[in-house]
């Protein structure tokens, strides 16, 4: 069972002035960039190269794609010990590594079979990098600052999905699909070099175990998991959406709901703190809804770019605004196994997604997929309310109570 570690007011505002962008923090970013190039280009190529290479069809990509976050939920938990007890930079090397080799296993791919399993390679990757990223965030930064943290660090994530997209698609335009899973595989093992850079922080070997499953995590999990709906959706089907709409360069989409989520977490990289994970929250998954709402309705190139860029306003809150939820009143050598949970929630959602997504497609259409995602963003307004609101008053309201005592 964890220990609750109290924090009081004083302690979350009391050192807003400590350094946050120190080399080690920026080191950290940019491993996590390079990984997320790779990672980030190889997304929307996925699903063309499942239809066009391997003839596949929609609902083939979608499953395809969806077997990413199945590997990433079987490893997450597994992962989540390992961080606690050897220390987060061996999850970003292990992750950037393992994520070369499924990238390297796509140049021999000649069947959908040999694509699940690059795919399966790559959601193992994703599960160790993720977790090693966002827990050496928060080790690195000052306690009243994570919620800013894990709006820097997201930056960087999503720099390298957005960038990622216009890199692959400018090597297949000039070169071959084998071209770019070769290029990609060494961005790949170039993060995992960065990383040996990082700090090294094993966890204490005498502390007791921490649970596979971090109650911590649980709820802001769920609430991130029916959150983040309406952009896998946009960014699985987008790909096979855009061209039946006369939008050719998709590439492109990505690269500004990239752009305008790091434009936004920079901006308002406090908001979380400063806001609070429920308010901050309301309004991520408001946007959500929104963004979603209008790829559903305005079939058009423009329309497409604008949902981009409102679900990127979504997405730009939401992940830091529940980071700090999951490793709040914990021990640090219970932060890997807390932000495993977390993350382990979305993958099931990812996992769930993009195939059950991808039978509407197939079975009804693009509008009616669209819609259907934004109606969980609406699902997860009501979690976070019913929910995470009265445990985050409960258990901060408690720390702050703790703390007077004390003094």
């Amino acid at each position: 069972m964890s220990s609750v570690v109290p924090i009081s007011t004083a302690d979350r505002g009391g050192d807003r002035d400590e350094r946050l962008l120190s080399r080690e923090f920026l080191t950290l970013a940019a491993a996590t960039m390079l990984y997320f190039l790779g990672m980030g280009a190889s997304n929307p190529l996925m699903p063309k190269f499942v239809v066009d290479e391997l003839g596949g069809t929609e609902a083939t990509a979608g499953f395809v794609m969806g077997t990413f976050a199945v590997a990433a939920l079987m490893t997450r938990i597994v992962f989540g010990r390992l961080g606690d007890r050897k220390g987060a930079r061996r999850l970003m090397v292990i992750g950037c590594i393992t994520s070369a080799i499924g990238l390297s296993v796509l140049i021999v791919t000649d069947s959908v079979a040999l694509a699940i399993v690059s795919r399966m390679l790559m959601g193992t990757a994703q599960a160790a990098a993720m977790t090693g990223s966002t827990v050496l965030a928060i080790d690195l930064a000052p306690e009243s600052r994570r919620g800013e943290a894990a709006s820097y660090i997201l930056v960087a994530f999503h720099l390298g999905l957005g960038f990622g997209p216009v890199i692959g698609e400018a090597i297949l335009n000039a070169a071959s699909y084998d071209t770019v899973w070769i290029t990609l595989a060494l961005l790949a093992l170039a993060g995992a070099g960065v990383s040996m850079l990082l700090p090294h922080r094993p966890g204490d070997p005498d502390a007791p175990p921490s649970p596979w499953i971090h109650p911590n995590g649980i709820a802001p999990g769920v609430v991130a998991a029916f959150g983040i709906v309406g952009f896998v959706t946009f960014s699985t089907f987008v790909p096979l959406y855009g061209p039946e709409i006369g939008l050719d360069r998709v590439g492109l989409v990505f690269t500004v709901a990239s752009l305008s989520i790091a434009a936004v977490r920079i901006a308002f990289s406090t908001a979380p703190d400063r806001l609070g994970p429920i308010r901050a929250g309301s309004l991520a998954l408001g946007f959500s809804a929104a963004g979603s709402l209008v790829v559903a309705l305005w079939s058009a190139p423009a329309g497409v770019f604008v949902a981009a860029a409102v679900l990127a306003g979504g997405m730009a809150l939401q992940t830091p605004s529940m980071i700090p939820v999951a490793v709040e009143g914990i021990e640090p050598h219970e932060r890997s196994s807390a932000m495993a949970t977390f993350t382990m929630l979305m993958d099931v959602s990812v996992a769930l997604t993009a195939p059950l997504i991808g039978l509407i497609v197939s079975g009804i259409g693009y509008r009616t997929a669209f819609l259907t995602s934004g109606a969980t963003s609406v699902v997860a307004i009501v979690v976070l309310y019913a929910v995470l609101a009265p445990r985050w008053q409960a258990l901060t309201s408690g720390a702050t109570k703790g703390a007077r005592h004390v003094s």
